[in-house]
């Protein structure tokens, strides 16, 4: 943060010319007269970013002139203030100080941040929340055609058939001010099958940041918050605490297996796919799925390159419903049922209601049903020392042809809990109980569709109880750390019980991790399967200066309870000074399939993301290809990504070809000026950066970073200005003097270039090969001059010599 730092002049060399008064670089603001994009901090916290106009002042101190914009978002205490002229902050010609308000209070630009630090005691203003971001800085963005993509090719061959095979699935939108249109889709070929695209949604959404929630229309899935997702064609109005400042926000599930070889994972809910990708040998978890709210099943394949499978289904449930005293969640949604299993698309209609009353108590409830088919559920949450618990009740009614109503209860009581005295973390307990007339909505209109086809109805699972549970427990350090999941399911109509048990256990030993994980799973029908897996990694070299760059060695063994066992072997890596190109190795053995050997290879272009893999077995092998990316059409063309997301920023920085984006692998700004990526943190405060490393030796920045407030869906552009021309340094007198220092230096457009440095310098950027710089350091005509520079023309050589240096006479 800038301060008020005082220096002696007199240790700077000013013989010569008169000199100038350096008042406003002792203030701590070397800026310039002018109107800046800019944060706008107020006591350590972001207020907005604003453009604020800077004015000379007294003592030629540079001003930072509030704008009106500003003023309305601190919330004033005036009952406390004497200031009474609050109607001449709206006129423009007048530049008003936050101490012309508030003498006490203080503002500070601080050029390297550039942001303007704004001191009030807080007596003379009401509390905010910490992280509030307002409404009034989220970010629409610009007008904008999306395409999102994720393409994967398979071919795979033995000794008895032959299969090909590609998906593609894709995220496409139109933005138009605050309403951006969604379609999200996939295409699926198969050589026995042919091609099949299927609509996973199309909807249009809009923000309300009145009630800090958004309006979707279309195809879409509701919230989940209190009852299970459900796929419907209608509208809803729904809460997102994203809006919320992040100190008063409130869980997205992670999928973890195990994959013997280069293997396609498919993820599903209500029978949909929600995702699929292709995963190396070993140990993988899935963290960035397709938000599709807060309950359902996830059923999870793991098919191997052999063409085996590996299924199993997790149950997905937030953590309890505890929220802030205060806090509400609402939703509204009315619509019709979009299912594959029901053939009348029923009506639908759901609102629920969630709000913290204390601390200790939040309370909900939630309204579902339709004409056929009623439920109302009842709960609350507590917060308590021994741990978060939430306890509901929901009550349901069917009305199916020819028989009587089926009514009945579902019970459920959850519980999360940290211990830090032990290290033990309960993220998920819960139990849900139901009586044998309870259905829930998909469950009766299931029922309700099967049996006006003629069926009986008795086919369709009911569900009588579940059990989840998910634990870690840190041991002593240098002992590592435990895990232990669970999770039981049985039906009405269905004599066995699913069981599903994970134990597993991680430590390192200096450069060696290793983990040992058992799993036990029991279906439907009764069958049931053990396996074990025990896995050493090893970093081939010390990493050093390295890093990531040092290539790990994997080492595994897993087997089963049929007796089935493997071994393998796996080297991955990245190269590139980003990273950019990663790679793997591996070699497995297997007890019945005998040995196969993987090879797999990913690139992150500036355009697109790439990846192949290869597998060869005793009697088979599969390759696979896949693209990844998403593509933008705005106003200055189309502009491409290795990325995908729902949220991007979109850099213009004309003239800065080459420059990088750090924190974007592969990303740089491309020959049109322009550079794609993701907007991680929608309705915060978001750091736009790029490397000027790689531009060209004609271009320079004027700044690396800028602040960006997305709104959720919005593709918002972040321009970055560049000087162009070529860099001259000029050592130039007045007089046989040397010039003032700190004096202005302008170019022939009247454009500020900078100031005259310590031994009468001026460095220039200048956009001709003859010109005149103008220098000025007072308001007389003997306190400017000019100096005229001719470059010679620039060639293969001379540009290998970036600076040109010259001595002149200033005149």
């Amino acid at each position: 943060m800038a301060g008020n730092y005082e220096f002696n002049d007199a240790f700077v060399n000013r013989s010569g010319a008169k000199t100038v008064d350096l008042q406003r670089f002792s203030k701590g603001a070397s800026v310039l007269p002018g109107i800046y994009k800019i944060i706008v901090m107020l006591n350590t916290e972001r207020l907005t970013i604003a453009e604020v106009e800077f004015r000379n002042g007294e003592n030629n101190v540079v001003d930072a002139c509030i704008p009106e914009k500003v003023f309305e978002l601190i919330s004033f205490k005036k009952e406390q203030i004497k200031f009474t002229q609050w109607d001449v902050l709206v006129d423009n010609k007048k530049c008003t100080r936050i101490q012309d308000i508030i003498p006490e209070a203080t503002q500070e630009f601080d050029s390297e941040g550039q942001q303007l630090n704004l001191s009030i005691p807080q007596v003379y203003i009401n509390k905010q929340p910490r992280g509030s971001v307002p409404p009034s800085m989220w970010d629409s963005g610009i007008p904008a055609l999306m395409l999102g993509y994720n393409m994967n090719g398979y071919e795979s061959k033995n000794s008895n058939y032959e299969s090909k095979s590609f998906y593609s699935s894709i995220n496409s939108g139109l933005n138009i001010g605050a309403w951006y249109l969604r379609h999200n889709g996939s295409w699926n070929w198969s050589q026995e099958q042919g091609g099949k695209y299927s609509v996973l949604n199309t909807y249009v959404q809009r923000d309300i940041p009145v009630i800090w929630g958004r309006l979707t229309a279309g195809q879409l899935n509701t919230s989940g918050q209190l009852f299970d997702t459900l796929p419907i064609t209608g509208a809803q109005v729904a809460s997102d605490e994203r809006m919320l400042p992040q100190s008063q926000r409130g869980y997205a599930p992670e999928i973890r297996g195990v994959a013997k070889t280069n293997a396609k994972v498919t993820v599903k809910q209500n029978g949909q796919r929600i995702y699929e990708t292709t995963v190396l040998p070993g140990a993988f978890v899935i963290s960035d799925l397709y938000p599709t709210g807060y309950g359902g099943n996830l059923d999870v394949t793991i098919e191997e390159a052999d063409g085996s499978q590996q299924n199993f289904s997790m149950p997905y449930s937030s953590v309890s419903q505890l929220l802030r005293p205060g806090s509400v969640h609402y939703s509204v949604s009315a619509g019709k049922l979009r299912s594959d299993n029901v053939s009348n698309d029923p009506t639908f209609t759901e609102v629920t209601w969630q709000q913290g009353f204390t601390n200790l108590l939040t309370g909900y409830v939630g309204l579902q049903g339709n004409q056929d088919y009623q439920a109302i559920k009842i709960g609350a949450a507590l917060g308590l020392p021994v741990g978060a618990v939430a306890f509901d009740i929901t009550q349901s009614k069917a009305r199916l042809p020819d028989r009587d109503a089926m009514s009945g209860q579902s019970y459920q009581i959850s519980y999360s809990k940290l211990i830090n005295e032990t290290n033990s973390n309960i993220t998920l307990a819960a139990y849900r109980f139901s009586s044998s007339g309870y259905m829930d909505y998909l469950t009766a209109m299931e029922t309700l569709d099967d049996l006006q086809h003629g069926n009986s109805g008795y086919q369709i699972q009911r569900q009588k109880s579940r059990f989840t549970l998910n634990v870690s427990q840190g041991l002593q350090e240098g002992w590592g750390q435990l895990y232990v999941s669970a999770s039981l399911e049985n039906y009405w109509n269905q004599g066995s019980t699913e069981r599903q048990y994970q134990i597993g256990y991680s430590n390192s030993y200096k450069w060696v991790n290793y983990s040992l994980n058992v799993s036990r799973s029991q279906d439907e029908w009764g069958g049931s399967q053990t396996s074990y897996f025990l896995n050493f990694s090893i970093p081939l070299w010390e990493s050093h200066d390295m890093g990531s760059y040092a290539p790990q060695l994997s080492m595994s063994y897993n087997q089963d309870s049929e007796g089935q066992s493997s071994e393998q072997a796996l080297i991955s890596g990245t190269l590139g000074a980003q990273n950019q190109y990663s790679w793997t190795v591996s070699g497995t053995h297997d007890a019945s399939a005998g040995t196969s050997s993987d090879l797999g290879g990913g690139y992150k272009g500036s355009l697109a993301s790439l990846s192949a893999s290869w597998s060869q077995g005793r009697d088979y092998h599969r390759a696979s290809l896949g693209m990844t990316g998403t593509l933008v059409a705005h106003s200055g063309g189309i502009t491409l990504s290795p990325y995908t997301g729902d949220t991007f920023t979109l850099v213009e920085a004309k003239g800065a070809e080459g420059a990088a984006i750090p924190s974007y692998p592969g990303v740089a700004i491309d020959r049109f000026g322009y550079a794609l990526f993701p907007a991680s943190n929608p309705y915060q405060l978001n750091d736009v950066v790029i490397d000027p490393k790689g531009i060209s030796e004609n271009a320079e920045l004027e700044n690396t970073s800028q602040k960006i407030v997305p709104r959720y869906g919005a593709i918002v552009k972040a321009k970055f200005d560049s000087r162009q021309g070529r860099p001259v340094l000029i050592q130039a007198d007045y007089a046989g003097k040397t010039l003032p220092f700190g004096a202005d230096v302008f170019d022939d457009n009247g454009v500020g270039v900078g100031v005259v440095s310590q031994g009468s310098l001026i460095y220039a950027r200048v956009p001709t090969d003859k010109g005149t710089l103008h220098v000025k350091w007072g308001a007389e005509t003997d306190e400017q001059c000019s100096v005229n520079y001719t470059l010679a023309p620039e060639t293969e050589n001379t540009k290998k010599t970036a600076l040109k240096q010259y001595v002149e006479s200033c005149r």
